[in-house]
């Protein structure tokens, strides 16, 4: 063996493969969208996520959109790298297990409308005398007061009340945030929502943050805490640095100015579009390579502008194995983006398949002592699956 192979095989085996997060246990509570991609991006970094889901049908999404064979797409993207367990919130001994998983975790995440966990028993408070260490995760739609508070929320609320939508169509121009409405805005077009369930997975990205840092802070010595964000919170958040600009600034002399987005321009070309600055001409007697070699040659940014079927083909996605082959136990041959984080003493983890419903309840629960006739006493009850 050469002294570079030797060097390249003990640089190999320095690096973890199990990840940053590795060591770490993650009870993940939630459904649909925001809760389970926070906690997807955890367990694709390494964490321990054990999925807790209703005996008999689960977490909704499991239903929605695109499947094979009983799997959504969705679902699997967004629960791969979980162990699942069926557990019934509403039965006594249900919350007593979820207690005692809580004592043995790091973090518990939950996006039950605000109240509900503290009528099961498991709300932070309720927890925090047994579980000093724990980092309690809570997500919710709108705050926990408010007007707004206990109303039932999706993305497309959100959408509404951020603001974006004043973006997407004829509302009140930016360059006078102030006036009203005049003929012409009225006549232009109708307002359009993002096609896209942006803020659900804005705020799963922000609640992976704030995870971390509880834990980074409880490793230097804070001990547990609650982290709450509602998808409100996480919308506003996001839109103001340049979408809200115009209301930054309180009282006179503010110099307004137009979006920034209109700076950019989609120019349609012979068999495509692009995206680029602003070109103010017909475009059209280009072909899109041809205009995209133009503007490259005049370090013009700019992009071709994909169809969904194409993104799976592009040359830069390619090259780049952004996108993974898997195969899915359910769902057969899939392919689904890798963790977009790389970290260099860490070998990329393996991706796992999201797991069938209760598929490591008699796992998880074993490694908390409970026997076999135990569980099945607890099934029989309806309080595992």
């Amino acid at each position: 063996m050469s002294d570079a192979t030797l060097d390249t095989a003990k640089s190999e085996q320095s690096r973890s493969s199990d990840g940053p997060l590795s060591g770490f246990r993650v009870l993940d509570l939630s459904s649909v969208v925001s809760g389970p991609m926070a906690a997807v991006v955890l367990a694709d970094q390494g964490a321990d996520v054990i999925k807790i889901e209703p005996p008999g049908w689960g977490d909704g999404i499991r239903g929605l959109g695109a499947s094979r064979n009983g799997l959504a797409s969705i679902y699997a993207m967004i629960n791969r790298n979980k162990r699942s367990i069926a557990i019934n919130l509403k039965h006594p001994e249900g919350q007593q297990l979820i207690k005692q998983l809580a004592a043995d975790a790091d973090v518990l995440l939950q996006n039950y409308r605000p109240g509900k966990m503290a009528r099961l028993g498991l709300d932070y408070e309720s927890l925090q005398a047994h579980c000093p260490k724990l980092i309690y995760a809570s997500i919710n739609g709108m705050g926990e007061v408010g007007p707004y508070a206990e109303q039932k929320t999706y993305d497309y609320v959100i959408q509404a009340l951020s603001g974006i939508l004043d973006v997407q169509g004829m509302m009140p121009t930016s360059m006078n945030p102030v006036g009203a409405l005049d003929d012409e805005q009225r006549a232009g077009p109708a307002l359009q929502m993002v096609r896209s369930i942006i803020y659900d997975k804005v705020t799963a990205l922000t609640a992976a943050q704030g995870i971390t840092a509880a834990l980074l802070a409880r490793e230097r010595g804070a001990g547990g805490q609650h982290v709450q964000l509602s998808m409100l919170d996480a919308a506003v958040y996001f839109n103001w640095p340049e979408l809200m600009w115009n209301y930054s600034f309180k009282g006179q002399g503010v110099q307004y100015a137009g979006d920034l987005a209109d700076v950019c321009g989609i120019s349609e070309t012979a068999d495509g579009a692009v995206v680029s600055g602003y070109l103010g001409a017909d475009c059209r007697q280009y072909a899109t390579e041809e205009l995209m070699e133009l503007l490259a040659y005049n370090e013009i940014p700019a992009g071709r502008v994909n169809t969904r079927a194409e993104v799976v083909d592009d040359p830069q996605v390619q090259a780049a194995g952004i996108l993974r082959d898997v195969e899915h136990p359910r769902g057969g041959a899939m392919r689904q983006p890798r963790n977009p984080l790389r970290f260099s003493e860490m070998v990329e983890p393996r991706l796992e398949p999201s797991a069938d419903l209760g598929e490591h309840t008699v796992e998880v629960l074993a490694d908390l002592g409970l026997t076999l006739r135990e569980m099945q006493g607890l099934a029989r009850q309806g309080v595992i699956a």
